[in-house]
């Protein structure tokens, strides 16, 4: 099904978005905005949500990091969706966002400030050059590329089952075990390689490029993919509570490199430079005065009724909040099963 439209059709689909590609000798065609609005219209214009704005179809492609919890993570998305090789998708991926923004049924302040950055960049959007088509063409060829090697052969179609849905929820939580495994290991100062099959190791780290835990990199050459994790980066990619019971101390980056073809990935972890001291080395900080013990109290209060009440979907991310949403098992918008530590 994805090898097939990238082969034949100009519509790509990808981080949740049907990708346009504009061809320079294809002549005038209309705006982005109208090409977004004809793919994502619903079914029977009766104003429904179109299934296609919560799916990642490509997951070989993808850029991670995108969202619109708050202000920041907008800006960040607007950042990442400008490095050179995913340019021809920014329109795309940032509507995607606000729209999903848009459509949530809870908004908080902060989605809000995130939809206010949306709209400021949207509403200054200029169509791209001919200069610039010429460059997004040579992206969209790269894209190609990946969308029919082995890393993308869990992709699926704009209209997904439910089977299809459960193996992308399934290589990113494997794809979760086997890096907390790959961490673990170092921790044991242990350096031996680890089975990682390659539709979970992309459904973890997405595509070659920045990303919001840090970098992907892939030397076509020797098959050879290199993941640079900053220090808050692996929270976003296993979570608060796992990156916690890792115990790993005081991290600057950790540094993954992953055979391709062999399907094996060794982990490096790169420390801070920090004193050796009882403190550091067990990764923690300890103080005892009593203003700092009611300080952490607070914090951590402050901290689990944040946690409690509110938690996002990892397929689509659609943000639960409410006391009332806590304990959903799965999400009450596209139906993926919630995953432990969300």
């Amino acid at each position: 099904v994805c090898v097939t439209a990238c082969q034949e059709l100009p519509f790509l689909p990808i981080n949740s978005a049907v990708v346009f590609v504009a061809a320079a000798d294809q002549g005038a065609m209309s705006s982005s905005k109208e090409q977004w609005n004809k793919a994502h219209a619903s079914k029977n214009n009766d104003g429904t949500i179109p299934s296609s704005l919560y799916t990642d179809e490509n997951p070989a492609t993808t850029i991670k990091g995108t969202g619109f919890k708050n202000e920041r993570i907008a800006k960040r998305t607007i950042e990442l969706t400008s490095q050179p090789g995913v340019r021809y998708k920014q329109y795309w991926t940032i509507r995607a966002m606000r729209e999903r923004a848009a459509h949530h049924p809870n908004k908080s302040v902060g989605i809000r400030d995130a939809i206010t950055v949306f709209d400021e960049w949207l509403e200054n959007y200029k169509e791209p050059s001919d200069q610039d088509k010429q460059l997004y063409k040579q992206e969209w060829e790269e894209f190609r590329r990946l969308c029919q090697s082995d890393a993308n052969k869990h992709c699926y179609g704009k209209d997904p089952t439910k089977e299809e849905l459960r193996r992308a929820r399934d290589d990113l939580a494997n794809g979760q075990k086997l890096l907390i495994q790959l961490l673990s290991n170092q921790r044991q100062s242990s350096s031996r390689s680890t089975p990682f099959p390659l539709p979970s190791f992309v459904a973890l780290f997405g595509g070659p490029g920045m990303h919001g835990y840090g970098s992907h990199e892939i030397d076509s050459d020797q098959g050879i993919s290199r993941v640079h994790i900053d220090g808050d980066g692996i929270q976003e990619l296993i979570g608060t509570a796992k990156t916690s019971k890792l115990m790993l101390g005081n991290v600057a980056k950790v540094e993954v490199t992953y055979n391709r073809s062999d399907e094996l990935a060794v982990a490096a972890i790169i420390r801070s430079k920090q004193s050796n001291t009882l403190e550091n080395l067990w990764g923690r900080s300890v103080d005892t005065s009593q203003g700092s013990k009611k300080r952490q109290k607070i914090n951590s209060t402050a901290k689990e009724q944040n946690t409690n009440s509110e938690w996002t979907c990892n397929t689509c991310t659609f943000v639960h909040v409410g006391r009332s949403k806590r304990d959903f098992l799965a999400c009450e918008l596209c139906g993926s099963t919630r995953l432990a530590d969300t």
